[in-house]
């Protein structure tokens, strides 16, 4: 069967990244939208297509539409291609967005589009992808029954795999993406930091990390959660705990709080393995907690 065309509007990373992916396995690119000409011109004439910073010229030329704009401008993209008759019967339209449902785009339904959500759960640095970028990514999916078909079609033709996430829940699943990803980020940068106090220079630091962000990887593929949790609060080495308490309490109160907290949410890890007593766990709490000061005893 013939792979059906597709539009790209939001020439940013992800569209980026779904158009160099789909070309790579055989679909058909007929233009790109953006509302800036450099972003949509350097996209369309990498792959010798037309580009418009006009959503509605683009979007009637493809049998398949991926918005990838800003959460915040889909709804408004989909309206305007709306009022300006740009939407054709049967036509399949997306978005990309993780918290948004597919219902975004009614416009284009109520003009007999067949509507979904694809949203790669996948973080993209730049916009240099690579054809096989998106193999192996987990794609949320939602939508018309017909668009969820076609969504998943157009993923394992990528590589890619997918799975199903009610409207009413795709809120929940991009905050876990976030605390995933985002948040991830942040801990990193809390210990470059401390490293950084050391004489290390932030991109030394960096690299020093990385062996040890890379096993705690693989020990997530391995073993996953709670398994794979390492360190000195799944040992019970309360006397460590307390070190890292003074030591961090002497830099800046930030970051000892930092450490408490995700020392608690530690803990509760530390329970569903098993691995200390109930004491042990009552004086790690005590001492992780804002109100605990924690004795050090080499």
């Amino acid at each position: 069967m013939e792979k059906p065309s597709f539009a790209i509007i939001g020439a940013g990373k992800v569209g980026d990244a779904l158009a160099t992916s789909l070309c790579q396995c055989g679909y058909r690119l007929t233009g790109v939208a953006s509302r800036s000409p450099a972003s949509a011109a350097m996209l369309a004439e990498h792959f010798a297509v037309p580009w418009s910073v006009n959503p509605v010229e683009i979007a009637q030329q493809a049998e398949v539409v991926f918005i990838t704009t800003a959460d915040r401008y889909i709804g408004d993209v989909a309206g305007q291609i709306a009022q300006n008759g740009g939407w054709n019967e049967g036509q399949y339209v997306y978005h990309a967005s993780g918290a948004l449902p597919a219902d975004t785009l009614a416009a284009a339904k109520r003009q007999g589009a067949f509507i979904g959500a694809l949203h790669p759960l996948q973080s993209f640095a730049s916009r240099k992808n690579k054809g096989d970028c998106l193999s192996g990514v987990y794609f949320a999916v939602d939508g018309d029954h017909a668009a969820v078909n076609l969504a998943k079609t157009m993923v394992r033709d990528m590589g890619g795999d997918s799975f199903l996430i009610p409207p009413d829940k795709r809120v929940l699943y991009h905050a876990a993406a976030c605390i995933a990803s985002n948040y991830l980020v942040v801990l990193v940068h809390n210990a470059v930091s401390l490293l950084q106090q050391l004489g290390l220079s932030a991109e030394k630091a960096t690299t020093a990390l990385l062996p040890l962000l890379q096993g705690t990887v693989d020990n997530l593929v391995n073993k996953g959660t709670p398994k794979a949790l390492t360190g000195p609060i799944v040992r019970g080495d309360a006397n460590t705990v307390a070190a890292h308490l003074q030591a961090l309490a002497r830099q800046d109160n930030n970051s000892e709080k930092f450490y408490r907290q995700l020392g608690l949410h530690t803990l509760l890890l530390v329970q569903q393995i098993g691995s200390l007593e109930r004491a042990q766990l009552e004086t790690m709490s005590e001492m992780l907690s804002d109100n605990a000061g924690g004795k050090y005893e080499p």
